[in-house]
């Protein structure tokens, strides 16, 4: 049963870690409630001071799908280029059913879990970073999307409202090499 767990935590924590993760068997993305822990990305979600934000995006990417399954992990970076605190409350692709902002938990077994996050600071003390390993967009339902696709979206903030953004599709993040 242990060898079941242990295989089932490291096929999710695949689906949103490294860059080679294509499998995604077994990811049940339905009960994050049931996921006690410690969390990764989870502080700092309470309401921020009400100010004019302006928002710098870069380093935004997804992963192209992986065979068969409907969702898929997305990437962004965000700074703020004016004021000091904003709240990055959601996210809206274009053509997905929904997008949840994720961060990774240890469970007081020791095992590594995903799940929902909730709305993110972005402040001047340095940017808001999704990337594998870390927080994370799980996209799902959307369309198949493959290697060299673009796919725009919206973050939705407290301050700023909404940033355009656009997702290159890609396996690495953007400056990684994926061919030798």
């Amino acid at each position: 049963m242990r060898f079941v767990l242990a295989l089932g935590s490291m096929l999710a924590l695949a689906a949103c870690g490294g860059p080679s993760s294509e499998n995604t068997a077994g990811m049940d993305h339905t009960n994050h409630d049931a996921m006690p822990g410690t969390a990764f990305g989870s502080e700092n979600t309470e309401s921020v001071s009400r100010q004019m934000t302006e928002i710098d995006i870069r380093a935004s990417w997804m992963r192209p799908h992986p065979a068969g399954r409907d969702v898929t992990a997305a990437y962004v970076v965000l700074d703020l280029s004016e004021g000091s605190e904003d709240l990055l409350e959601s996210v809206e692709i274009d053509g997905a059913e929904r997008v949840e902002l994720h961060g990774h938990f240890m469970t007081s077994e020791g095992v590594m879990q995903m799940r929902e996050i909730g709305p993110q600071r972005v402040s001047d003390a340095g940017p808001l970073v999704f990337t594998p390993g870390g927080r994370h967009l799980m996209v799902f339902g959307l369309a198949q999307v493959v290697e060299g696709d673009t796919v725009n979206g919206t973050l939705i903030l407290q301050n700023a409202g909404a940033v355009p953004v656009t997702f290159e599709v890609r396996s690495m993040p953007p400056g990684q090499v994926t061919e030798f």
